[in-house]
């Protein structure tokens, strides 16, 4: 499957918190110090693929000036913005494909295209995303080319889980981590995104912040009623389950036609917070703050040793949750440990 262009311009500033490494990678592109293979990692939602796209524009802007690129208004960044430019080249697992891998025939096409001269410009960037979801074929395949790269390509790899790359990769790379901003940054960023976007019945930004763990864009995914009733919904699911009031086996059918994703973030979410509380009665931190009476009572009936058992099975559960498995036997178990948990000195 050949690599799609990607889609997304640059049509207002980057976040505050993106800023000061964006100064630097430009300021290492003025100064010819940018590698050719880049690493960008990060948690989900703070603006990994939004920095990743404005290199693009970087590198490929046609503005004399390179203090003003991307300048968003030449050829080059009209047709990157529109998703078509050329030289840009954006592999993404293949969506007809049963597991959500970047499969080697996939990479092996886009080395292929690496070593074409450039169609534009005097570069091409060639970006990878998530770049963990490689498989070990297509990983080796990488290798070789990032061993010896084009001298007119960059390569940008973004990922969440940079630890699953092999050390071999990540050596051949520039590493740019981004981690979660201050709240003091992030919080009044998200305030004014939502009062843009007039969504007057969201509830407090503060709250969305600590539900996406202090990542900004997803705080802002999350700031839909939608989003919000679905995951309440899930709360009041878990805590049923926990009171004996609804039956795991029902609710692992319910949930398994739910996004997957969402489900084991309300899970992990909910017993972290669980075990904070039966450690410390009043934790300075929760993300779920507004059930702190039902954590409260629930902490005294958990054993800590077998809760933290729980959460490293949900947390390997979400590195499943991609491939194709059967999701309702998935819940099933872990609703059925979750309800004896509970209820152990109930």
């Amino acid at each position: 499957m050949a690599p799609t262009p990607t889609a997304r311009p640059w049509p207002e500033p980057l976040p505050p918190w993106l800023e000061p490494i964006w100064q630097r990678l430009a300021r290492a592109h003025r100064q010819a110090r940018l590698g050719q293979a880049l690493l960008i990692a990060g948690p989900l939602g703070v603006g990994k693929r939004l920095l990743a796209e404005r290199l693009a524009g970087l590198l490929l802007c046609g503005a004399a000036d390179l203090a003003t690129r991307p300048c968003g208004v030449c050829p080059e960044c009209v047709l990157l913005g529109a998703g078509h430019h050329p030289d840009h080249l954006l592999l993404v697992p293949d969506a007809e494909a049963a597991s959500a891998e970047i499969r080697v025939e996939q990479v092996r096409h886009l080395c292929a295209r690496e070593t074409l001269t450039p169609t534009r410009g005097a570069v091409k960037v060639l970006t990878l995303v998530p770049a963990d979801a490689m498989n070990p074929f297509a990983a080796n395949s990488l290798l070789k080319t990032l061993e010896e790269p084009v001298a007119s390509s960059v390569w940008v790899l973004v990922t969440e889980q940079p630890q699953r790359l092999s050390q071999t990769i990540r050596s051949r790379c520039q590493r740019i981590n981004l981690p979660v901003p201050a709240q003091s940054v992030a919080l009044p960023w998200l305030e004014a995104r939502l009062a843009e976007q007039a969504k007057a019945q969201v509830p407090a930004a503060a709250r969305c912040l600590a539900l996406a763990h202090g990542a900004p864009l997803r705080a802002l995914a999350l700031a839909t009623p939608e989003a919000l009733a679905l995951r309440q919904r899930l709360i009041d699911d878990i805590i049923g389950v926990a009171r004996g009031e609804h039956d795991p086996i029902a609710v692992a059918n319910e949930w398994q036609r739910l996004d997957a994703a969402a489900v084991l973030a309300a899970l992990i979410d909910w017993l972290t917070d669980l075990l904070r509380v039966a450690v410390a009665p009043s934790p300075a931190r929760l993300i779920n703050p507004d059930a702190r009476p039902e954590l409260s009572a629930l902490a005294e009936r958990i054993e800590p040793a077998a809760g933290h058992r729980l959460l490293q099975r949900l947390l390997q559960a979400r590195t499943m949750i991609e491939a194709p498995i059967n999701k309702q036997l998935l819940f099933e178990a872990l609703l059925v440990r979750w309800a004896r948990l509970a209820g152990m000195r109930a």
